[in-house]
């Protein structure tokens, strides 16, 4: 049985119709039921170890996606990020110690964890140096399973995603440009763009991740592996502006704010280790991710959209 911890939000949510259409049994663990999860979803609150500790004896891999932040929620506050992000991922590795588990799969940050780039393209054994709570915190949980393996009680993958994009995206969450954009196109709002709009950016169709993550678990190869994780194609933020313009039939009004210091400004992924071990390519192009976030953000403006649709983590 495979637990998806945090399977309501936004990746865990696409997560789930991947499993779905594969037929493959899973467990949701989160703070709120979500439409199409149902019974399959156990209430727990992370934080809490006693809220969800019974139910890990009956599962054999885990998907890690709790995550109490975006980059900019704890910018300069390094104590809620380790209070309310790298505890409760001690709690949880100190809980499963007498668990059934197997296998961990961690989504960590393909930009937020290696800090300002060396080299032109970022491999996974790049430096690690991050500028922002939110990339620190990223990396202690990594180093935190990474060093709880080598007890030989689970093995584990670590995926270092670039910006994922596509459907059930909330710009309300911060959940990245993509989805801030789209927003201001359907709300008639102003986008703000912090910088020059020159930052390169590697994105991923969440329906590849999924794939990723997927394959993490059933393949050999990805145990006690890191992986980054992208479309290998990079898009300066005007131009990801552009395209979000172009698909909704929206000429999107922008506001240019200074750059903020815990962005990292360029960040290009080399995938070549993840594409060689675990035979994966990606499928879905920026456009056609952008067209089925589009489509999903529209469907949620509309009246009609039914409250359950909301994201939760």
């Amino acid at each position: 049985m495979i637990g998806i911890f945090g399977g309501t939000g936004f990746i865990g949510r696409n997560l789930t119709d991947h499993l779905n259409a594969a037929d493959m049994q899973y467990q949701v663990f989160s703070r709120r039921e979500a439409l199409g999860v149902g019974a399959r979803t156990k209430l727990i609150d992370f934080e809490r170890p006693e809220t969800y500790v019974k139910y890990l004896k009956d599962l054999k891999s885990v998907v890690l996606l709790v995550s109490a932040s975006v980059p900019s929620t704890f910018a300069n506050d390094i104590a809620s990020e380790v209070r309310r992000n790298v505890v409760p991922y001690s709690q949880f590795l100190q809980a499963a110690r007498v668990s059934g588990i197997q296998h961990i799969v961690y989504i960590s940050s393909g930009g937020a964890v290696y800090g300002p780039p060396h080299s032109s393209t970022i491999s996974e054994d790049h430096p690690t140096n991050p500028i922002s709570p939110y990339g620190c915190g990223k990396l202690m949980v990594e180093e935190m399973i990474r060093t709880t393996s080598t007890e030989g009680r689970w093995t584990y993958t670590i995926i270092r995603a670039s910006n994922p994009i596509g459907r059930y995206q909330s710009s309300e969450k911060g959940q990245g440009l993509v989805a801030r954009a789209l927003d201001a196109a359907i709300s008639n709002g102003v986008l703000e763009i912090w910088g020059d709009g020159t930052s390169l950016r590697d994105y991923v169709d969440v329906r590849d991740l999924c794939e990723v993550i997927v394959r993490s678990i059933k393949v050999d190869a990805a145990r006690n592996q890191i992986y980054n994780v992208g479309m290998g194609e990079v898009y300066s933020v005007r131009e990801i502006v552009d395209l979000c313009s172009s698909i909704s039939g929206i000429n999107i009004r922008t506001k240019y704010v200074k750059e903020k210091s815990f962005l990292v400004k360029d960040v290009i992924l080399k995938i070549d280790k993840v594409r060689r071990q675990l035979g994966w390519m990606p499928k879905f192009d920026i456009r056609s991710s952008i067209m089925a976030e589009f489509a999903h953000a529209s469907a949620l403006s509309s009246p009609e959209a039914p409250y359950n649709l909301s994201i939760d983590e």
